[in-house]
């Protein structure tokens, strides 16, 4: 996909993601729901920013929420933006920086309990801070408070732990489950029968319980409940589930021990059905091995233009890695071929919604042009308002190529070689009636055309060979030293000729030996269709490079002959043959077909005061 400039009175638009992300809307939403979450959470919360120093570590908070206002007694304008030591006596700042120093030093989650006198009175909290760390260093804390002062420590765990089931029933396909270890009592809650299918009567077992998870997992999540039992670890897992009606699900089960002392007296949990997740999870998986293995090209950015995906097709056909162009713009394969009007155009139409399909010349990474026929499409939310782009594009240069030869062959065959044969057949026949010097001349006549049909025959080889020929990627070929090379041939190959040959300093093209065919084909064209006793031939190369187009080779041959018929100027431009337009030989095409094949391209201008410039433009190597 290439955008160009968009056009300053266009809506912000363009084209979408390797990172198969939700949408800006849909971001915007979940950081909505987490404010909310924030602000609403029972258990007080504080986020701490760590400043350092040379000498020194610093911590403020950056905000809490109203759970902690009320534990505290402080309110957020005299908490944020201050220190420990700014906000609390001398004895619990330094025993609150105490518990933050431990958190940072290990750059690990801390979970203690400490009694601290507050502006809201001596309290008892339970507290949990985890760090954030970015290249290694730790730069805030996020820290969960619960005020405990009125429970003993077993209390407050089974406090946890029934509040943990009660808030489990209120949310939607998500359990509750408690076992008690010195009875063996195992406690389902209602969300947690609706997920295995059983009636609200249920009373499970353990070893019950455990028989509803899929046979592949069942040793499993045994094994994490005796480890969780008897190690006292947590698990967190998604394992499979039979229910009791016999439908397979996806759960997200976690457990954790309950601690008196040294004694685990209890495990508790919570279970989630998962099942639409895994499912979506699946279902993207096979989209995305799809779009990977694709082989056209697809380029997904956000509606501001900027790439956020592409795949393996297009990597292989732009030359742009998934890192080099994920985060830029489309147009860095811009070519310059297509002015203004393309681009507004290719706008006005994605922008209104609509499917935009052209095909268009891009430019590789390497230099090399090559031409590719894209679909670009709009990526609507549920309020048909536009949020990405996707464009599917496949490389149709060596089609276009392809099809080009063909149709020039066939016009060989049925054009040129056909009024060849009827030349060569009507002076057979006048032959048999001449007297000698009119029989001198048809001889003359099948002798021309005889060669110039062998011509045609060397030049379709050669094309073929073309066509069999695969470049290396890496083939670069120093121009000035072939053209040093040429100017003794050309003065041995053309002796009648005025050939001047300008080599330059070292110039360095991606291209193989044959640049020096084309080089080759289009001097003897020049000299062979000239109206001049002594064709003047200058041929000569220079580095080009511009901000749109790239850094290029032009090699150029200048002549003082006729110049190009009429009729094969347009052809070469349109880059096909008409019934009208066609040319009289395969020479331009077998030199427009090399340049081609460099990812290049060949260009025909008038030479002044006469005669024509041919200009091969070949892709400059790369350092």
């Amino acid at each position: 996909m290439t955008t160009g400039e968009k056009p300053a009175e266009q809506p912000n638009s363009a084209v979408s993601s390797d990172r198969w992300t939700r949408s800006d809307q849909e971001r915007s939403t979940t950081l909505e729901e987490y404010e909310t979450i924030f602000d609403a959470v029972e258990d007080a919360v504080l986020l701490l920013d760590v400043d350092r120093t040379a000498d020194d570590r610093t911590y403020r908070y950056r905000r809490v929420n109203p759970a902690y206002e009320t534990i505290t007694g402080l309110t957020d304008t005299e908490i944020r933006g201050r220190t420990p030591a700014e906000i609390f006596s001398t004895e619990t700042a330094a025993a609150v920086t105490e518990r933050y120093d431990a958190c940072v030093e290990q750059a690990a989650t801390i979970d203690d309990e400490t009694t601290l006198s507050l502006p809201a009175g001596e309290r008892t909290l339970e507290t949990k801070l985890t760090p954030t760390v970015e290249n290694g260093t730790v730069e805030q804390l996020v820290g969960i408070v619960r005020d405990v002062t009125a429970q003993t420590r077993p209390e407050r765990e089974l406090t946890r732990s029934r509040d943990l089931l009660e808030k489990a029933e209120q949310l939607a396909a998500v359990g509750g489950w408690e076992l008690d270890l010195r009875s063996n009592d195992l406690r389902w809650t209602d969300g947690t029968r609706e997920i295995f299918e059983v009636g609200a009567d249920y009373e499970p077992t353990l070893s019950a319980a455990l028989e509803f998870y899929h046979p592949a997992d069942r040793d499993r999540i045994r094994s994490f409940v005796e480890t969780c039992r008897d190690g006292g670890e947590p698990y967190n897992v998604v394992l499979r589930i039979i229910t009791a009606a016999g439908n397979e699900r996806w759960v997200h089960t976690v457990g954790e021990p309950i601690v008196d002392g040294d004694e685990t007296v209890a495990l508790r949990g919570v279970v989630r059905d998962v099942t639409a997740r895994k499912e979506r999870e699946r279902d993207l998986q096979l989209f995305q091995k799809a779009v990977e293995q694709a082989g056209h090209g697809i380029v997904i950015t956000d509606r501001e233009g900027t790439i956020e995906y592409v795949n393996p097709a297009y990597e292989r056909d732009s030359g742009y890695s998934h890192t080099e162009a994920v985060g830029r713009n489309p147009r860095l394969v811009k070519s310059g071929k297509h002015d203004a009007t393309f681009y507004e155009t290719l706008w006005e139409t994605i922008c209104s919604g609509e499917v935009w399909e052209h095909e268009l010349i891009n430019r590789r990474k390497s230099g090399e042009l090559y031409h590719v026929e894209q679909t670009i499409a709009p990526i609507t939310d549920d309020d048909d308002a536009i949020t990405h782009f996707v464009a599917i594009e496949s490389d149709v240069t060596e089609q276009r190529l392809r099809e080009q030869r063909l149709s020039v062959l066939n016009r060989i065959l049925r054009h040129n070689i056909r009024n060849g044969m009827n030349v060569i057949q009507g002076n057979a026949t006048r032959l048999r009636n001449l007297i000698d010097d009119e029989r001198d001349e048809a001889l003359t006549a099948i002798e021309e055309q005889a060669a110039e049909l062998c011509k045609i025959s060397d030049n379709a080889a050669a094309v073929r060979d073309l066509f069999q020929r695969d470049r290396h990627p890496d083939a670069t070929c120093d121009v000035g030293a072939m053209l040093s090379r040429l100017a003794t041939d050309f003065g041995d190959d053309y002796p009648d000729a005025d050939i001047t040959v300008t080599a330059p300093d070292p110039v360095t093209a991606q291209a193989d030996d044959r640049l020096e065919t084309a080089i080759r084909t289009a001097v003897d064209n020049a000299v062979t269709h000239t109206d001049r006793a002594v064709p003047e031939i200058t041929v000569s190369a220079t580095s080009v490079d511009g901000p749109d187009t790239g850094d290029w080779v032009d090699v150029s041959i200048a002549d003082n002959g006729p110049g190009i018929p009429p009729q094969e100027r347009p052809m070469v431009e349109r880059e096909a043959e008409t019934q009208l337009v066609h040319g009289t030989g395969l020479e331009l095409w077998h030199i427009y077909w090399i340049a081609k094949s460099f990812g290049g391209e060949m260009r025909i201008t008038d030479n002044d005061p006469r005669g024509s410039i041919v200009t091969i433009r070949v892709p400059a190597a790369t350092t």
